[in-house]
């Protein structure tokens, strides 16, 4: 339970400073996509651990694909929010979130990609569980 809770509290601090960049260069940030992703139905502390770097890995791919080592010039970021009713992280929201004056040139493409990688972490991590 504390590695729960340790997990939750810092998914909280990585959205919450995650958030914080956006729009720090020209122009406001949107939420461009969405996407939920469904996880475990009961608790797995050796899982929610992972799903941090699975995130991570994910963003970063991602953003070399499309922008770079300079995804920040794009307003490129994201967040996620647990959404599970019972144990909160049974589904997650994970957002992608973009400069709106870059969505329309790299949005469908770079939120896209993001959510393909993800995906197939996500999938991989959950085979075995």
């Amino acid at each position: 339970m504390v590695r729960a809770s340790a997990f939750a509290l810092a998914a909280v601090f990585f959205c919450a400073c995650s958030g914080s960049r956006v729009g720090t260069t020209n122009g406001s940030a949107v939420v461009f996509q969405k996407q939920t992703f469904k996880l475990l139905k009961t608790p797995d502390p050796e899982f929610e651990a992972a799903m941090e770097g699975l995130l991570s890995s994910s963003y970063e791919a991602a953003a070399k694909n499309h922008a770079g080592d300079r995804p920040m010039d794009i307003g490129f970021t994201y967040s996620m929010s647990p959404r599970g009713a019972v144990y909160p992280f049974s589904e997650i929201e994970v957002s992608c979130i973009i400069q709106e004056r870059h969505a329309k040139s790299h949005g469908p493409e770079l939120c896209g990609d993001l959510f393909r990688q993800l995906g197939v972490k996500v999938k991989r991590a959950l085979s075995g569980r």
